[in-house]
């Protein structure tokens, strides 16, 4: 172990399953809040679950990419909606190491360390104005944001008649940075899993944003040299992605043993651990989130090391985390499936957290990043050349 490894163990990941048994037992307020209370959140920044990436020149601890993913699946662990806040704020902290210096400084320097997150979609329209960019939109998907500091938002800067472009060619989608006091939280978050993570829409209007306070999504190269920010973003983030289903599904597999050990089916006699196919079942359902855990941290591992050794991701790299990062979503999802059915009636019931899991893990492996598209693009590029965009892969 490393001594990187061994301090990560020490602090993070210390802290995240001291947290575990109290997250599980509000998972219920969570849900029925539908957002992580603030207390949470806030003991959650203070043990430094939300520094794991952000760069150690402003403050963060710059972990290991592996240790990124152990983390996000522990607090998955103790409760899915505070795992997927880890996850959100840790993959949008990314962005610093891209930012110039007075700006990551300023955002992601104060101590203790903001909370930034938002969404990349570019569904706002902005101008140049004096001094930036004047931006107006409204997106989806706003996780976590009720308790950020900055929120962040993509968006098309208008050329013309026609949207600015990268020197690919390619739409320049800018990931604008704006103050948290210049958005407005619409709260409309309503969805069948992940209920907890106050996911609602966000808006600015005419929100003045100085020049320089954005990244341009897949088109800004990292200005620092740490191999976590030299990894595919987007690998990097799928994986992050990943881990989520990776912290339910193990939580599922421990819940289904517990009712298995205490459950007497009806017109029967003996709990249904005695039940050879309750026994296959959760064989079954334990070696597929085993081979998930094992085949998504040995390629973020491998892709880490590599570039941490010198050399430069290559398109390989990018294919290779997108297919381990699906995969394992689509095998952890499985397993949830399968010791759900096994628990029969009794999973259905409100009481059950096999039911939560089971909804939760669903709405997970919904991100875009972890479903069919990558794995269709993945295959074709074994077969021919094809074109994409940098957000495809």
């Amino acid at each position: 172990m490393t001594q990187q490894e061994s301090s990560f163990e020490a602090i993070e990941l210390t802290a995240a399953q001291a947290l575990q048994t109290e997250l599980g037992e509000r998972s219920g307020e969570i849900e029925a809040a539908g957002e992580v209370p603030g207390d949470l959140v806030q003991r959650m920044r203070a043990a430094g679950l939300f520094e794991a990436t952000v760069p150690r020149r402003y403050g963060g601890r710059e972990r290991h990419a592996v240790d990124v993913l152990r983390l996000i699946e522990a607090v998955s662990y103790g409760d899915s909606a505070a795992g997927w806040l880890t996850m959100i704020y840790g993959t949008t902290a990314l962005i610093a190491a891209s930012l110039p210096d007075e700006w990551a400084q300023t955002v992601f320097g104060p101590s203790p360390t903001p909370i930034v997150a938002g969404a990349t979609a570019p569904t706002a329209k902005a101008r140049r104005v004096d001094g930036g960019i004047e931006v107006t939109g409204r997106w989806a998907w706003g996780s976590g944001t009720a308790h950020c500091d900055w929120i962040c938002g993509g968006t098309m800067v208008a050329d013309g008649d026609g949207i600015e472009k990268t020197a690919a060619g390619h739409p320049a989608v800018h990931i604008a940075l704006f103050e948290a006091d210049q958005v407005r939280l619409h709260g409309n978050w309503d969805a069948s899993g992940l209920r907890g993570t106050g996911s609602g829409d966000f808006e600015v209007d005419r929100a003045f944003v100085p020049e320089g306070r954005w990244i341009l999504l897949g088109a800004s190269p990292p200005r620092l040299d740490g191999a976590l920010y030299r990894m595919p973003f987007f690998g990097l983030f799928a994986a992050a992605v990943a881990a989520v289903p990776l912290g339910i599904a193990r939580r599922a597999l421990d819940d289904f043993t517990e009712l298995a050990c205490s459950k007497v089916p009806a017109w029967g006699r003996t709990t249904i651990n005695e039940s050879s196919l309750v026994q296959l079942d959760l064989g079954r359902a334990e070696a597929l989130v085993e081979g998930a855990r094992r085949y998504l941290f040995d390629v973020v591992r491998e892709v880490h090391d590599r570039v941490a050794g010198g050399a430069e991701a290559g398109l390989e790299d990018r294919r290779q985390l997108r297919l381990a990062a699906t995969q394992a979503a689509a095998w952890c999802c499985e397993a949830v499936d399968i010791v759900y059915n096994a628990g029969g009636g009794t999973s259905v019931l409100g009481t059950c957290p096999l039911q939560r899991h089971f909804r939760d893990v669903h709405t997970a492996t919904g991100h875009r990043l972890i479903t069919r598209a990558p794995v269709r693009l993945a295959g074709a590029l074994r077969l021919t050349d094809v074109a994409f965009s940098p957000a495809d892969l």
